[in-house]
């Protein structure tokens, strides 16, 4: 069945390279879409020390890619020395990542069905069953320190390899603000718990004031945690796939509708 916002404004977060499926996935269901980066994908150098962790990484007995930014950062720097070994298996956060590994010619993955975070990836893949081994998470700098200490408390040997930083860009908020005082818009979009941080910041007071009267659409239950003081409305999806993204949209979307019709 297809999913419907004619008439229904939606702020997308994403960083620009990555942005434009979930873009496309909304226009085609009929909303009008801006577009406000809340996030920026900066490669980190490929220096000595890094170079020494991605040959560690190369016979690593697990490679867990946190993102589809760490794919595309982190992989060629481990084929750089010849890795991911034959006996390496590799495993992701998220749907989008694993697909993004199959295109790069990694065709067998672990990642969750049911979900998109480092508590689903334990519940669901062998991955949460491991008792020792080496394991290599491919990420930005910093994160959650989550998975690597519910792994090493099963016995593995965690070691980071960290191919870029998150920033936060400098995004005009002039036409989000303008749109939004048209009543334009009724739902945005924030796929983690740094790009809904950065999105308040750069919102401004008056975003704010008006975030409290829209939607907010996020992935996981942790991340709804932190947006619900922020947002009329907070809408949980499941997975950060294109469709899912879009579903949770319209519900978001029919659920400001409700909340505006009992305040007239």
């Amino acid at each position: 069945m297809s999913t419907s916002l004619q008439g229904i404004g939606v702020v997308v977060t994403r960083p620009r390279h990555q942005a434009e499926p979930l873009v496309q996935a909304l226009s085609q269901a009929g909303a009008e879409v801006l577009r406000f980066p809340a996030l920026e994908i900066v490669p980190e150098p490929d220096d000595t020390p890094r170079q020494a962790v991605a040959a560690r990484a190369a016979t690593a007995d697990w490679l867990v890619f946190v993102s589809s930014n760490a794919v595309e950062h982190g992989l060629p720097r481990i084929r750089a020395h010849g890795g991911p070994a034959d006996g390496t298996r590799c495993a992701t956060v998220g749907a989008g990542s694993a697909e993004t590994l199959r295109r790069a010619g990694i065709p067998e993955v672990a990642y969750p069905r049911h979900g998109a975070t480092s508590e689903d990836l334990l519940a669901e893949t062998p991955l949460g069953r491991i008792t020792t081994g080496r394991v290599m998470i491919v990420r930005g700098v910093g994160g959650r320190p989550y998975l690597a200490e519910a792994l090493q408390e099963r016995g593995a040997e965690v070691d980071f390899l960290e191919v870029y930083r998150r920033v936060r860009p400098e995004t005009d908020p002039g036409p989000i603000l303008e749109a939004a005082a048209a009543d334009r818009i009724q739902v945005a979009i924030a796929t983690s718990g740094e790009v809904l941080h950065n999105f308040l910041e750069m919102l401004g007071e008056a975003g704010r004031a008006w975030l409290a009267c829209a939607a907010l659409v996020v992935i996981g239950e942790r991340v709804g945690q932190l947006a619900q003081p922020h947002a009329g409305h907070v809408e949980v999806a499941a997975t950060a796939s294109e469709e899912e993204l879009t579903a949770a949209t319209a519900r978001a979307a029919e659920a400001v509708a409700e909340i505006r019709s009992r305040r007239r």
